[in-house]
């Protein structure tokens, strides 16, 4: 066989060989022709690396202290006042010791979680927090976008849910299940990683009816080589609560166990200040 006659045989082979690929591609079933569902692990994966990567994130942000403007909204009602939120974080993230202060004008109240109980004071006096309260306080720490950022170490279980667009920006969305059953789902921006809103239900009683909450993250800043959303607004049914702007973040700074502690912990904490 002359190269020329070689060269056009081989050259109809491959046009074949091609031709049989697509077809077999158009009979694939729906889904397998383009893989437009990624793992649920790989999603969460660049997640974190767009957020400084993991170990950047238990470098920087083993302990903090992040304060903010806060805007509160019921029914017709708007108050205006101040939080701070301070933290040592542990191994797991329901070990994570933190205290919450809020600051209106005519109320401050502290709510803390010393590792093995959460204790209250409202101006300056002790009490026990009712059940709401409390859960509440864990619930919101457990759902928050952190708990993504640590599923692995957590133990948490993963599942891809699906991908939605909301005009030109692409979102895959995925579930993450805490060992304890607590569950989150995650809207992630497939351009840029960011989480940019989290849902999850939650009954402030046992027999209670369950309330859905939906945060939405925007204005990301990076602050010592890690991603923080600065602004955050918070639904409850639908309905906007509550919009948090934060004005400081500090990550590794000096603050004792002691501090979480209820009776003078809030005094201790306050004096705490950065170790860099």
């Amino acid at each position: 066989m002359s190269p020329d006659r070689l060269f056009t045989v081989c050259r109809r082979a491959a046009v074949l060989m091609m031709l049989a690929a697509a077809v077999c591609l158009f009979n694939l079933p729906a889904g397998q022709a383009k893989d437009k569902n990624p793992r649920a692990e790989d999603v969460a994966e660049k997640t974190i690396l767009a957020y400084g990567n993991r170990a950047m994130l238990y470098g920087v942000q083993r302990n903090g202290i992040i304060r903010g403007n806060l805007k509160l909204t019921s029914g017709e009602t708007v108050r205006e006042g101040k939080t701070t939120v301070k933290f040592i974080r542990k191994k797991k993230i329901a070990e994570d010791l933190m205290m919450l202060e809020l600051e209106l004008p005519d109320t401050k109240y502290i709510l803390g979680f010393d590792g093995q109980k959460i204790w209250a004071q409202h101006n300056g006096e002790a009490l026990e927090p009712d059940e709401a309260t409390a859960k509440a306080f864990r619930s919101s720490h457990f759902h928050s976008y952190e708990s993504l950022l640590r599923y692995k170490e957590n133990d948490a279980k993963l599942e891809y849910v699906g991908n939605d667009k909301i005009g030109t920006l692409e979102l895959d969305i995925l579930d993450l299940t805490l060992p304890d059953g607590e569950r989150t789902r995650y809207f992630i921006s497939r351009k840029t990683y960011h989480i940019l809103f989290l849902e999850y239900e939650t009954r402030p009683k046992a027999d209670a009816a369950p309330v859905k909450y939906r945060f939405a993250f925007s204005d990301f800043r990076a602050i010592q080589n890690t991603l923080v959303p600065f602004q955050i607004h918070v639904f409850e049914n639908g309905k906007k609560i509550e919009e948090r702007k934060l004005v400081e973040v500090a990550y590794n700074v000096q603050l004792e166990e002691s501090a979480f502690k209820a009776g003078g912990g809030a005094a201790k904490a306050a004096e705490a200040k950065p170790g860099f």
